[in-house]
């Protein structure tokens, strides 16, 4: 009995899913090259190569080397609105003792993923992305406006102290959790490491509503 023949592959662009899973490849390969031998001595070549791909099909994904970089920071800086897809009407109905946690949550799960775990040990050697300095203060500007919406409108409703700068509030809210990452949400972290952030996390949220909850408020 004869083999079926398969049937013949289609021309033109690759299927979206093939397309995005190839984009992956990219990301997950460059990464394994900075972290071993640093941005600088990696070239677009060896990036293609270790996902068996020619150079120009790069091109198709990214502008360069420097766009799979910034890529890359993208997912693991700061927090990010669009990021997180927040509903600021859903955060706001749930009042800040629910909802603060969960943004919170949100943040540290994006941080804690394996990739962004491996990117961050790159990060503190390499620097932030393409921006530089000056983009990495407009994407924590950025944040601080968009993510103050919800406290705001806490305010309004009396379930944040009033006197408090909703823009300020971000800050103190996010800024802490840099340091249970940097400390312990690396390419090696064990168990023990995740652990220990996520205890230093739940006192830092505790204390963060502890000091903008009004006394007597429940929600």
């Amino acid at each position: 009995m004869e083999e079926p023949t398969p049937p013949a592959r289609r021309r033109g662009r690759p299927p979206k899913s093939e397309g995005r899973a190839t984009q992956e490849h990219l990301l997950d390969a460059a990464l394994t090259l900075f972290a071993r031998q640093g941005f600088a001595a990696t070239t677009v070549r060896q990036i293609a190569a270790a996902v068996g791909v020619r150079d120009s099909a790069i091109y198709g994904h990214f502008a360069g080397k420097q766009a799979i970089y910034d890529a890359l920071f993208a997912a693991a800086g700061p927090a990010s609105f669009d990021a997180l897809r927040i509903d600021v009407d859903r955060l706001v109905e749930s009042g800040p003792r629910e909802a603060v946690p969960e943004l919170v949550r949100l943040v540290m799960e994006g941080w804690a993923s394996p990739r962004t775990r491996r990117f961050t040990s790159v990060l503190l050697r390499e620097g932030t992305g393409g921006g530089g300095l000056g983009g990495l203060a407009a994407v924590i500007e950025e944040a601080r406006d968009r993510l103050s919406e919800p406290f705001r409108r806490w305010q309004e409703a009396g379930l944040i102290r009033a006197e408090l700068d909703p823009r300020q509030v971000v800050w103190e809210l996010f800024a802490p959790l840099q340091v249970p990452r940097m400390l312990h949400l690396h390419a090696e972290a064990t168990d023990g490491d995740l652990a220990a952030a996520q205890r230093l996390v739940d006192d830092h949220v505790a204390f963060f509503l502890s000091c903008v909850v009004p006394s007597g408020r429940e929600n």
